[in-house]
């Protein structure tokens, strides 16, 4: 939004396998050790519940990173444009976004109703996105829940629901052998980009407290 030991055998069956941005559509998940799972693969909804730790940094600063989905192409594999059509007037927060997804002769373009919230200041936040593009879902739905970290100091914990269904029946049945890599590389990018924007904040306040 890269799979584990059955993909030789579906590799040269399934047009999966040869669509790099149709693995990269789990780009709103991640995966870490506390991965919990329920997937069907038949044609109904199917969901993950995922969780990651960011060391060293506050709810806040991650919310920050999840809920702007405007700069999603600066970090996320494969995201070649991202944009938010609609803010919301009192926070500035996204209301309606999306991106678009490319990698040689494929892509796809997303929009999403976007709602963020602060649930208690400075130590919880929810990002929540629902797709209004149905080329490839029928469902796709993702909540971010951002919080401190119940035994980490200084840290934080991301914790994602995500419920899918695609329209293909035979996406349906082998999404669930690629979402594990995918979301990890995904979440892997969030937690890169966390540290970094935290880097470049700091360079930034010891310039301005030297002039």
């Amino acid at each position: 939004m890269s799979l584990v030991a059955t993909r030789l055998s579906l590799k040269a069956a399934s047009p999966l396998w040869r669509s790099p941005n149709r693995r990269f559509l789990w780009l709103l998940g991640g995966r870490d050790n506390n991965d919990s799972r329920s997937a069907s693969t038949t044609t109904r909804v199917q969901t993950y519940s995922l969780s990651k730790t960011v060391n060293n940094a506050s709810p806040l600063q991650v919310y920050d990173v999840v809920s702007e989905v405007g700069k999603y192409k600066e970090f996320i594999p494969y995201c070649v444009e991202s944009f938010v059509d609609k803010r919301d007037p009192q926070t500035e927060r996204p209301k309606l976004a999306g991106l678009r997804v490319g990698f040689k002769q494929y892509d796809e373009k997303f929009v999403c109703n976007v709602a963020c919230e602060e649930v208690e200041q400075g130590s919880q936040y929810t990002v929540e996105a629902e797709s209004i593009s149905h080329h490839l879902f029928e469902v796709l739905n993702c909540r971010w829940t951002i919080k401190k970290h119940p035994r980490r100091p200084n840290s934080s914990q991301m914790d994602l629901l995500l419920k899918f269904q695609f329209k293909s029946a035979l996406y349906n049945s082998v999404s669930s052998l690629f979402a594990r890599s995918v979301t990890q590389l995904v979440l892997n990018a969030f937690d890169k980009r966390v540290f970094q924007v935290m880097k470049r904040d700091y360079s930034a306040r010891n310039q301005a407290g030297v002039q």
